[in-house]
């Protein structure tokens, strides 16, 4: 498998991937990731071509910028490649939980009779409750809490330690703030932040 970004994010993967990880495509080179650096981007057609697997590794720092990501995904996705699946083995995911393709669930995740869209991140020890429905290319924090029966749109990006309630709805394209309590739909995007919350747009 190629791993696409050699971010912390990246050498996270690696702490329970490395020996699935063959190398990786960066930008620049980091002596701290395992395997070969093969690269940037435009290499990926000679992998895709010898029937490598990649997995996304890219999680932008700062204001969260989940559709530079989605476009990065499509951009492999066009060029005919396969994305796999990184779980962590200290993760626990119910028999009933479904993982959509190139997502990610780290260390100490819970993941409980849920549906996971594709290329997602599921950060350390997250709890996503039962009957919940995450949107492809969504990262869920770390410490976060998304309550029972809730839906959450593609392209989201759920702060560190935030507090989804039971059954609610959040559209696409939206980002929680790190440690916001959600008690009520939200629907237009943008950035979600304070207490009360209070919406941003982007």
């Amino acid at each position: 498998m190629i791993l696409v970004g050699a971010g912390g994010h990246a050498l996270s993967l690696a702490e329970f991937a490395s020996e699935k990880i063959e190398g990786y495509l960066a930008k620049e080179e980091n002596i701290g990731m395992p395997g070969q650096y093969f690269g940037d981007d435009s290499r990926r057609e000679n992998w895709i071509e010898k029937g490598k697997t990649f997995h996304v590794a890219y999680i932008y720092s700062g204001l969260p910028r989940m559709n530079v990501r989605e476009k990065l995904i499509e951009t492999y996705r066009q060029s005919g490649a396969e994305f796999e699946t990184l779980i962590s083995p200290t993760a626990i995911i119910t028999p009933n939980s479904k993982i959509g393709k190139g997502s990610a669930v780290m260390q100490g995740t819970i993941i409980n009779r849920s549906k996971i869209g594709e290329n997602c991140v599921l950060n350390s020890g997250a709890i996503i409750e039962h009957d919940c429905e995450i949107g492809d290319n969504t990262f869920i924090g770390p410490g976060a809490v998304v309550g029972g029966f809730t839906k959450i749109g593609r392209n989201c990006f759920i702060g560190l330690g935030a507090k989804v309630g039971n059954g609610l709805v959040i559209g696409d394209n939206i980002t929680v703030a790190m440690g916001a309590v959600v008690s009520k739909n939200l629907i237009e995007p943008g950035i979600y932040h304070g207490n009360p919350l209070r919406l941003f747009k982007c």
